[in-house]
């Protein structure tokens, strides 16, 4: 796959959390559903994966996204999704978005993708503290360009809403994500629900003010990454 050397890309790297204490059904479950999940997200943003989801140790994840300002979201949806389809087990994931170029990408399958996305996503993932549950990794030369504390704060604070959320409320912010009305929800819901139990649900994921911090992050489009 071709990249545009002058240009920045988006690379999010995602570990599961407490993974090792699911029993080998319930990992098995877990590799399956981050398939799931990634042929979600792809579903629902077309366009924005490049070149798919991999996956790796079974229980992380990497993947590049053609427009950083729909970063945030992207990795918002794939948590949620991710958490709803665990139900009881209560999985989640933490995740590091990193904004860079990119170098190039792998021929086939023989994998070697690399780049300044890259480079900076896998070590913000394992610099982030142990309460920490989503980061953000800029280059140098673009953070002047930006108020990179808020844009930090921003994601920290939608990191830990996330971690909160139950499967139910993880459910209900996975439809807003998909711009489903509570209506359209209701048709994703496991079992038979009420539009005010969705509006609940949404209101105790915050997801109030989820979409206004996506909306700001996104804000930073056109002339922040380009």
């Amino acid at each position: 796959m071709d990249v545009e050397k002058d240009r920045y890309y988006a690379a999010l790297t995602g570990d599961t959390i407490k993974s090792t204490k699911l029993d080998a059904a319930a990992r098995s479950r877990l590799h399956d559903v981050i398939l799931q999940t990634g042929e979600e997200l792809q579903s629902a943003f077309p366009g924005l994966v490049l070149d798919g989801i991999n996956i790796f140790r079974g229980d992380s994840v990497q993947f590049l996204l053609s427009d950083p300002a729909k970063s945030l979201r992207a990795a918002i949806f794939f948590r949620a999704a991710l958490k709803a389809a665990m139900g009881e087990l209560k999985s989640d994931m933490r995740m590091a978005i990193g904004v860079g170029t990119i170098d190039f990408m792998p021929v086939a399958a023989k994998g070697g993708a690399d780049g300044e996305a890259f480079r900076l996503s896998g070590p913000a993932l394992d610099a982030m503290g142990s309460k920490q549950t989503l980061g953000l990794a800029l280059p140098l030369d673009l953070a002047p360009q930006q108020n990179l504390e808020a844009l930090n704060t921003t994601v920290v604070l939608v990191g830990a809403l996330a971690e909160r959320w139950t499967q139910k409320q993880a459910l209900a912010i996975k439809g807003a994500l998909l711009g489903y009305t509570q209506e359209e929800t209701r048709k994703i819901w496991p079992t038979s629900v009420s539009r005010q139990a969705i509006g609940k649900s949404l209101d105790g994921a915050g997801w109030f003010a989820v979409e206004r911090a996506l909306l700001f992050f996104e804000k930073i489009e056109p002339d922040g990454f380009h």
